[in-house]
């Protein structure tokens, strides 16, 4: 099992749910009693406006295969079912930067409507 914080691997799903592509998550919460989880979408490509830079040096333990981005704004709830595999668990001022910068970026959306 995994804790808020670690990178798992898992088939993340498109938007449209028609679709999964494996790909690395941020897992913002430990899994519940029924094994979901929150996570955010990790991303290689940095042209991602609200994303969080993601190297070596923001773990605690495991590696990166290159350098990523944390996509704040690709929030979903997935189960413990999906995991393939945790590799690496971020230092903890990364994990609540993540969680931080999605509570503005609500908070925003809140303050707009």
């Amino acid at each position: 099992m995994f804790e808020a914080g670690a990178l798992v691997l898992l088939p993340f799903p498109f938007s449209d749910a028609t679709t999964t592509k494996r790909r690395p998550v941020l897992a913002l919460t430990a899994p519940d009693e029924y094994g979901d989880f929150i996570g955010m979408a990790v991303s290689s490509r940095s042209h991602h406006a609200s994303a969080i830079p993601l190297q070596n040096d923001s773990l605690m333990e495991g590696q990166l295969p290159k350098p990523s981005w944390i996509r704040v704004d690709r929030v979903v709830t997935l189960n413990v079912s999906l995991v393939v595999k945790a590799f690496a668990k971020t230092k903890a001022e990364v994990h609540r930067q993540a969680v931080s910068d999605l509570c503005e970026m609500l908070r925003q959306q809140i303050t707009k409507a």
